[in-house]
């Protein structure tokens, strides 16, 4: 395989289980994973549908799809080429009716968070000073870290009559 280094090229052929590539920036893991990916397909026939390739945000996604797309070819749109979030919401959406919910939900980023807490203290006419949104975001992430359910949430702080 062309452009690989002896150790590149060790990894990109090592099919017995998994395998992990740690390295620094710009030491060429995109390039060993699609070279790995081509070699799984092509030398060792493995169905391009059972090969998962993650990274951690969409322009190294994006960037990894394009290479798998030209390095392999055909089959290559059956690769799943994905980030760890994104790769969740799509088998969250898939699998939802397991859990009871509907595949119609939307994630929020942490401005849009803000902008809800806002409006729902303003809705409740909760004072923003004696309830300040951020202790609201970490009292929310508290709860669900905890897998409490708003009744388990309201039974538990009850009492203090506040979000802690």
């Amino acid at each position: 395989m062309p452009g690989l280094n002896d150790k590149q090229l060790e990894a990109c052929c090592i099919t017995d289980g998994p395998l992990l590539i740690l390295a620094g920036a710009g030491s060429g893991k995109t390039r060993v994973i699609t070279h790995r990916i081509a070699y799984l397909i092509d030398e060792m026939s493995v169905n391009p549908y059972n090969i998962l390739a993650i990274t951690f945000t969409n322009k190294a996604a994006a960037e990894m799809r394009e290479r798998v797309d030209n390095l392999v070819g055909f089959g290559a749109e059956s690769v799943w080429v994905s980030t760890f979030h994104s790769m969740c919401v799509r088998i969250l959406r898939k699998h939802i009716d397991k859990i009871g919910g509907t595949s119609s939900f939307t994630i929020y980023d942490a401005s849009e968070q803000k902008t809800v807490v806002k409006e729902v203290l303003k809705y409740l006419q909760l004072d923003p000073k004696l309830y300040p949104e951020r202790a609201m975001l970490s009292a929310i992430s508290k709860a669900k870290e905890g897998y409490m359910t708003p009744d388990d949430y309201e039974k538990a702080h009850a009492a203090s009559g506040k979000a802690t």
